[in-house]
Parts: structure tokens; C-alpha cells; sequence
């Protein structure tokens, strides 16, 4: 927070993490917030079509990160009235990685546009290059997992938005 000089999220007394959120998701942070703690720690918001490989897997075609099946409370956290619960505390995905559908909805570098897709590059499309909302992906604790927790759903807001369900997560290029 200091070193972005982004306002902390307001449930941070002091701009500090509450005791006992340490391994929580960071959430209530708009888009500009989450962009800047990406790039200051060396690495950026993914796309949407890299988020939404990263949930799939090596495996193509699939609705959610294990196949075609519904989630279980196993595999994620939703429909929930409590908030998210700690990171990878449910099954990780054949790439490894900890709550990719469900926890917190999580921001993308992409700007929102319904019918992208129709005239979009088959090959990993980057997103329009303006847009009044940004893409978010994978659904959150509040979410009915049919509907929301999809690898391919696709949710957007403005980028100034903050919410308790909305958080991010930070790539970086594998050859850096």
C-alpha cells in the first residue's frame, strides 16, 4: 500500500492487514489498485483468455478446473454469507494453482466487451482496447456455482468498483 501509494482497503485499520486475514484473499481493492500491486511486485494482471487457461488446465473444453462436474465445497468456496475463507485451503487444479473458481472473483488485464468473442483472434486475444468495464473471472464465496464458477463465465465491473467479493491475482511471464 505505501509503496504503491494506493488507498489500503477500508477493513484494514491503520492500512493494516487484520489479525487472523494474513492468508485471506485482499479484497474490496478496485482495478487500479490490484494493477499497481502487480507491477510493483514484478508482474501484471493475466488476461482473460490466459486466467481462463490457467483454470482449465491442460485439458481444453472443460466447464470447470476438474472436468464437467458440478463443484463440491471440496473443490471451492461459494454460496457462503460469511466472506472468503484462507487461500488454498481447497483442491488446487492440474496446474497447481489454489482457488481458481470460487473464494473471490478476480480482476483480469482485459476490458469487458460482450461480443468480443464473436470477432475475436482464435489464438490468445488480449481484449478490446477501451471499454467502460473490466472483465473479472472465476465467481466468488456469494456465487451459485452453476451459474458463476465456470471457467468460462465472464463477469465485468468498473474499474473503480470495490467489493468483498472481488479480488485479483498476479502473473508474470514465464520467461522473466
Amino acid at each position: 500500500v505505501k509503496a504503491t501509494k494506493h488507498a489500503a482497503p477500508f477493513y484494514w485499520r491503520d492500512g493494516r492487514i487484520p489479525e487472523g486475514k494474513e492468508k485471506f484473499p485482499v479484497v474490496n481493492v478496485t482495478w487500479d489498485d490490484a494493477a499497481a500491486f502487480c507491477a510493483w511486485e514484478g508482474k501484471r494482471l493475466p488476461t482473460e483468455a490466459e486466467w481462463e487457461h490457467a483454470c482449465r488446465g491442460p485439458e481444453d473444453g472443460h466447464m470447470f478446473p476438474w472436468g464437467d462436474r458440478e463443484p463440491t465445497p471440496k473443490e471451492a468456496h461459494f454460496r457462503s454469507l460469511d466472506g472468503p475463507i484462507a487461500v488454498c485451503t481447497k483442491e488446487k487444479n492440474a496446474f497447481g494453482l489454489c482457488d481458481v473458481i470460487g473464494n473471490v472473483w478476480e480482476w483480469t488485464a482485459d476490458w469487458y466487451e460482450r461480443k468480443y468473442y464473436e470477432a475475436a483472434p482464435d489464438a490468445n486475444p488480449k481484449g478490446p482496447n477501451t471499454g467502460m468495464y473490466r472483465v473479472m473471472r472465476g465467481g466468488s464465496w456469494f456465487d451459485d456455482p452453476k451459474l458463476f464458477l465456470t471457467c468460462s463465465y465472464r463477469s465485468w465491473a468498473r474499474p473503480a468498483e470495490r467489493s468483498p467479493t472481488i479480488g485479483f491475482r498476479c502473473v508474470k511471464n514465464s520467461l522473466e
